[in-house]
C-alpha cells in the first residue's frame, strides 16, 4: 500500500484502484496491463480492506 502508483508500459486501459499514501484514499486509475506493483486492486473495497 505504500508503493507508488505504476501504470506500466503496456497499452491496455484496465480500471483499477491504488492506495494513495499521501491522501490516505483508494483512488481509481487505468492500469496498462503489465508489470506494475502490488499497489493495484480490482475494486475500491479490496483496496480499503488491504490498506
Amino acid at each position: 500500500c505504500l508503493q507508488p502508483k505504476v501504470i506500466g508500459p503496456c497499452r491496455a486501459s484496465i480500471p483499477r484502484f491504488f492506495f494513495d499514501a499521501t491522501t490516505g484514499v483508494c483512488t481509481p486509475f487505468n492500469y496498462g496491463g503489465c508489470r506494475g506493483n502490488d499497489n493495484r486492486f480490482i475494486s475500491e473495497k479490496a483496496c480499503q480492506l488491504a490498506c
